[in-house]
């Protein structure tokens, strides 16, 4: 199936503008290396990290809505393998906005609340191709570079969560483009997602989280 190249456009410009706080505050992070132990020293709070929590937050809250209504899409278009992939994910960006809000409040910070914006449906392919630019984003450049910034900000609850949601995206990133590669056409499967991560389980036999270890019984089935 031919893929609309200005539909995505459209959609990238509008998500990259949501994200260009993330990558403006994270090119900071040469400096930071010279003045974390001045911050430390005066038990100032993590400024640049707690900016990228809750920026973080909001991005996974629109990404999380966004998953939420290419699984209507595709329930309308008779995807039902892909619809049921998308709840999941849509729950699994969830779980990382709950983390990210979790931090900001460990530190006395009051989260600011998500504001909905319009999000455009295209096609079954064309939804996962965005899902797909959506999770190399974020595990390319979005969490690793937030992760480096709360290593230098003597954050390392931060830099655990960004690592883990790091993981978390990896593997919805191989599930999406398992599906794009496949035309959509994938077998229906259950899906499990840990709540301490986001990690999306897609085995009846896994007893632990691979990614932060949490145990089966906690799971998530979706």
């Amino acid at each position: 199936m031919k893929i609309n190249r200005s539909f995505l456009r459209r959609i990238r410009t509008s998500l990259f503008s949501s994200t260009l706080t993330v990558l403006t505050l994270t090119a900071a992070f040469p400096l930071l290396l010279t003045d974390c132990k001045k911050n430390d020293a005066k038990g100032q709070k993590p400024e640049i990290t707690i900016q990228n929590l809750q920026t973080a937050y909001s991005r996974e809250s629109r990404i999380s809505r966004e998953y939420a209504l290419f699984a209507k899409n595709a329930e309308k278009s008779r995807y039902s393998a892909i619809a049921n992939l998308y709840k999941a994910a849509a729950r699994a960006e969830q779980i990382h906005a709950e983390m990210a809000a979790t931090l900001l409040r460990s530190k006395g910070i009051p989260v600011s609340p998500y504001v909905a914006d319009s999000i455009t449906v295209g096609t079954v392919m064309q939804t996962l191709r965005l899902a797909l630019s959506d999770e190399s984003l974020e595990t390319e450049s979005m969490y690793p570079s937030l992760a480096r910034t709360a290593d230098a900000e003597k954050f390392p609850e931060a830099a655990e969560s960004f690592r883990r949601a790091l993981l978390a995206d990896k593997q919805h990133g191989a599930l999406f483009k398992y599906a794009a590669d496949r035309s959509g056409y994938i077998d229906r499967i259950q899906y499990y997602v840990c709540p301490c991560c986001g990690y999306i389980i897609t085995s009846d036999t896994t007893k632990e989280c691979p990614d932060c270890h949490e145990k089966r019984e906690k799971f998530e089935k979706i």
